[in-house]
């Protein structure tokens, strides 16, 4: 019995050491990996048919902006996915008076069935859908009314449908987009109108030439608005032909010349964007330049708002080093236009005798996620 539970013994021993492998001899698996790279992709030998091999997790080429690729860090635990500190979830949102949408912090997948059905529930006949690019267009519609309540109260209730009296006809263009903030959707109104009975190709229309009657426009989203607050507050359905459209118009890219955030905004909303979201995070904006495109902050990691409990608990290894910063420590947000884009880049003031080491690198980077969480 004695020697059985020898032989039993060694045997597991030995199943020990070939489980743990190098790492008994001081290498672990991890560190192997690392030094040896990626494995050489198979070759087929000749005469046989040699498939198309396609990575499908392909290894990015790393960026290191901040110069500390030789050098070891202690990794903390990373930023929060998303702080949503206080946003509304349907709101209407305006820029000057050509720029009006709705705001709904929900996707667009669970947007776009609701919109179909607010027009097929309020008697508008759809002309066409395209879920995929997400616009909807409807029939033209007879209307009466002089004021732009008016009007769109007779074509929800369909009075004039069959008037062939009704002074005018209208047409209606929603496109639902996805939103700055991730998993956010916007919402488009454009609205055409002819009189009735007018010599018009009703087959060509100028989308893009804005809509003809503003505060018509502002009806339709503001009722739009109300009616997806009702239909959210019972429970979200999903589009899955619309599920595509998730790309948000916020996206943080690593560059040899540091991070930059890409809206794809125009200039002059991407401009109030930031703004907007440097004064909800209580970012002290010191001054503004619109003609030189630059906001000129103060900024220090402990000023961040509200971090939430799990963050306050486990904190960043670097932060003492990041708070110990010079308090009037300043950083100039830049917008550069590029194409259909705008780039925001973050640097810190050349004044500083921090200017360009690795921690305020750091806390550039870090202020430039804050402006893209609280961007809407």
């Amino acid at each position: 019995m004695a020697r059985f539970n020898l032989i039993r013994f060694g045997a597991l021993l030995l199943t020990i050491f070939i489980v743990s492998g190098c790492s008994w001899f001081g290498i672990s698996e991890e560190e192997e990996q690392l030094r040896t790279g990626s494995s050489k992709q198979v070759v087929i030998p000749d005469g046989l048919d040699e498939p198309q091999f396609v990575d499908i997790m392909p290894i990015p080429d790393i960026v290191d902006y901040r110069g500390i690729g030789d050098s070891g860090i202690d990794v903390g635990l990373p930023d929060a996915l998303s702080t949503r500190y206080g946003v509304e979830q349907i709101v209407i949102r305006r820029l000057g008076d050509d720029m009006q949408w709705v705001f709904v912090d929900t996707p667009t997948s669970i947007i776009w069935p609701q919109v179909v059905l607010y027009f097929e529930e309020n008697n508008v006949p759809v002309a066409s859908l395209d879920p995929r690019n997400g616009v909807l267009e409807t029939e033209w519609v007879n209307a009466t009314g002089s004021s732009a309540e008016d009007i769109f109260e007779s074509i929800k209730q369909g009075a004039a449908w069959n008037n062939q009296l009704s002074s005018s006809q209208h047409k209606f263009r929603v496109r639902v987009e996805p939103g700055v903030r991730t998993g956010s959707t916007e919402l488009h109104i454009d609205q055409k109108q002819m009189a009735t009975g007018a010599p018009f190709r009703v087959t060509t229309i100028d989308w893009d030439s804005g809509s003809d009657n503003r505060e018509l426009e502002s009806e339709a989203l503001k009722a739009l608005a109300y009616y997806l607050g009702d239909r959210t507050a019972e429970g979200p359905s999903v589009s899955l032909l619309a599920a595509g459209l998730q790309e948000s118009k916020a996206t943080l890219e690593p560059r040899p010349e540091g991070m930059v955030l890409r809206y794809k905004l125009n200039f002059d909303r991407a401009w109030a964007t930031v703004g907007a979201a440097l004064d909800n995070a209580r970012v002290d904006v010191q001054d503004l330049d619109r003609t030189a495109a630059n906001y000129y902050v103060h900024y220090t990691r402990q000023h961040d708002p509200d971090p939430g409990f799990f963050s306050r608990l486990f904190s960043f290894g670097d932060d003492d080093e990041v708070q110990d910063l010079n308090p009037g420590h300043r950083f100039t947000v830049h917008l550069q236009p590029a194409g259909d884009e705008v780039h925001v880049t973050v640097a810190s003031d050349a004044s500083s005798q921090n200017a360009t080491d690795a921690r305020t690198l750091l806390l550039s980077e870090r202020l430039l996620k804050l402006i893209k969480e609280y961007s809407t």
